[in-house]
């Protein structure tokens, strides 16, 4: 749910429709060719580093919606810049910051994080 929020206001933010229903993954209709596709996953700040649950994808774009990360803490990057740290799930934030290519600030609460087994609901668990 909470990254279909994104994927909305995100859509919004760059003014272009949605090409279907967005889950984690959504795309977007381009002026001038094929549909550019994103994929959504939320992620922790900590001393440095973003981290989160490692994942795969073949979408064009990761956007990442940093918790505890101050000023713009939603970034979107080329997935061909970071397929080896998303398959990890430790990317460093100067990294993110050298190969982002669109940033926002999204004021959120925690009462949106997952629940259950979820990475982030465990690491806010530990704090």
């Amino acid at each position: 749910m909470f990254e279909t929020s994104i994927a909305y206001l995100l859509s919004m933010e760059w003014g272009r429709e949605i090409s279907s229903p967005p889950t984690s993954s959504f795309s977007v209709k381009s002026e001038t060719g094929p549909d550019v596709t994103f994929f959504v996953t939320q992620a922790m700040l900590d001393d440095g580093s973003i981290k989160f649950v490692p994942f795969g994808t073949d979408k064009e774009f990761v956007v990442f919606f940093i918790w505890g990360k101050d000023g713009d803490n939603c970034v979107t990057i080329p997935t061909a810049k970071v397929q080896d740290e998303i398959r990890t799930g430790v990317i460093s934030a100067s990294q993110v910051a050298s190969t982002l290519i669109h940033k926002i600030r999204i004021d959120a609460s925690s009462n949106f994080l997952p629940s259950g087994g979820d990475f982030i609901y465990q690491r806010q668990a530990k704090v």
